[in-house]
């Protein structure tokens, strides 16, 4: 059966809408496993060490910015099967995958040295490192900005697929947004003798960074189990989650904006916390009522 979920699904005359099989981006993939080998390795040191989580120096960087890099690299891998295919698919994916695990690799070198990855000016090399880092983070924005817009032609899938495509690509790219300006207020808060991740009395600058980061893979998932379970109303089930994941993201903003911590509820914040929530069990329980189904039929078994 095909699918025609908007007005926008006609694409330019030179879009190719035959499907590309996740298996011939080979370069990406393998920069997937590596990223995730790097957190996975990082994650068994901190378990045998028992070390500090928190802190500049401690492996919580290397081990997040390892898993999180790969599954963002694989999410955009992923969604180039999706788009109408260009010319020019392969060089983006490889290169965007190159320029994350450049990323990675600079602050896994900085923890090795010893040293802080971000807001690290003792040496001409640290700050070096750091401008690479955020050209490395311009680079793959623009090319996040690129393909955020060709989500617009994507091949006939689904609704609720498109939804969750369409919807995670957007917060991927506010995230990032949101994490260059993340680097900004930290360099101020530095220049002024106070703490680079702190923002008033208790807030966590980099709180909104994280809040829907990762919506490119769960709004996916999300669209797939409903799927897979034969939910109706796909499409309403992944707009209820994609609005659950908008309203932590405008939580976090909130909680940081007026100097709170992450659990330093007002009463705005627990409206916020409360409707994101909500929705989030809207779209929940459908699938897990189709998941239960499932395993009672034995299917599951």
């Amino acid at each position: 059966m095909n699918y025609r979920p908007s007005s926008f699904n006609t694409p330019p005359s030179d879009h190719r809408s035959s499907p590309e099989n996740l298996g011939s981006y080979r370069f990406a993939l393998g920069i997937t496993a590596l990223l995730f080998a790097s957190g996975m390795f990082h994650a068994a040191i901190y378990a045998i060490q028992g070390a500090s989580w928190e802190g500049p120096l401690s492996l919580r960087k290397p081990i997040l910015f390892g898993i999180s890099g790969g599954m963002t690299v694989l999410s955009i891998t992923w969604l180039m099967t999706q788009l109408r295919r260009q010319k020019f698919d392969r060089w983006i994916s490889n290169t965007f995958a190159f320029a994350l695990l450049l990323e990675v690799g600079l602050i896994t070198l900085q923890y090795w040295r010893g040293q802080a990855s971000h807001f690290n000016h003792s040496t001409v090399f640290d700050i070096l490192i750091e401008l690479g880092m955020l050209g490395l983070i311009l680079f793959a924005t623009v090319q996040l900005m690129y393909l955020t817009v060709r989500t617009v032609w994507l091949r006939d899938i689904e609704p609720g697929m498109v939804v969750a495509i369409r919807g995670g690509m957007c917060l991927l790219l506010l995230s990032c947004g949101l994490g260059i300006a993340t680097s900004v207020l930290g360099e101020i808060n530095v220049a002024a003798g106070r703490s680079a991740e702190s923002w008033g009395k208790a807030g966590v600058l980099k709180f909104p960074h994280g809040a829907a980061l990762h919506a490119i893979q769960l709004l996916p998932l999300i669209a797939w189990i409903a799927r897979y379970v034969g939910a109706t109303n796909r499409d309403r089930i992944v707009r209820f989650a994609l609005g659950s994941q908008v309203l932590f993201l405008v939580y976090s903003g909130w909680q940081t904006i007026w100097g709170l911590d992450r659990f330093e509820w007002n009463t705005v914040g627990v409206c916020l916390i409360a409707c994101s929530f909500s929705l989030g069990m809207l779209a929940a329980l459908p699938l897990l009522r189709g998941l239960f189904a499932k395993w009672s039929s034995g299917e599951l078994r």
